[in-house]
């Protein structure tokens, strides 16, 4: 079984980027979960952004041979578990694929559902000796589930976009996307 994670910002050269590449290092060792990203307007074939790519290079993830492309339906239907920056790009995903939306997070939504989730609750829905693709698959349901005691999306759970700003823009919204997917590698890492 292959678990796919996609991110998804505006340009995907700042925060989309960076959610990949933290994912995909976390999860270096599990080849069965694949972690990529596009934009809802994206910078095809550009790279990311340097004060993002120098970011995400100090956290200890991969910088190179990064492009930018442009999200399609076909790469929304195939995800198992979507991650945006912003509301704006949840809306705009389920515009073109309703079906996704028990799978589509803001990321700093998510890092608010998984205050509600526990490893308890994820190894009695898996079992604690499962692989961490099973694992990923197994805590999707939780966190859609924990929405209706955690409560929907608001202006607190959207990314800060960086580009073009100064560095200090950078490092917020570096933090709004690394302190929630370290809580979700922590949790389905047992």
């Amino acid at each position: 079984m292959t678990f796919t994670v996609l991110t998804v910002c505006t340009g995907n050269i700042c925060r989309s980027p960076a959610m990949e590449r933290l994912l995909a290092r976390a999860v270096a060792d599990a080849p069965e979960v694949r972690v990529h990203s596009g934009g809802t307007f994206a910078h095809d074939g550009e790279d990311m952004q340097p004060p993002m790519k120098r970011r995400v290079a100090a956290a200890g993830a991969a910088v190179d041979d990064f492009v930018a492309e442009q999200v399609t339906a076909a790469m929304i239907e195939e995800a198992d578990l979507i991650l945006t920056a912003t509301r704006v790009h949840v809306a705009d995903l389920l515009d073109e694929v309703p079906q996704a939306a028990e799978r589509t997070f803001t990321i700093r939504e998510l890092g608010r559902l998984l205050e509600h989730v526990d490893a308890a609750q994820l190894d009695d829905a898996v079992g604690a000796d499962a692989s961490i693709a099973d694992r990923f698959a197994a805590v999707v349901p939780l966190l859609d589930a924990a929405r209706s005691s955690a409560g929907q999306a608001g202006r607190d759970d959207d990314v800060v976009d960086p580009y073009l700003l100064p560095e200090s823009v950078y490092d917020e919204s570096f933090a709004q996307i690394s302190d929630p997917t370290e809580g979700l590698v922590e949790l389905v890492r047992g």
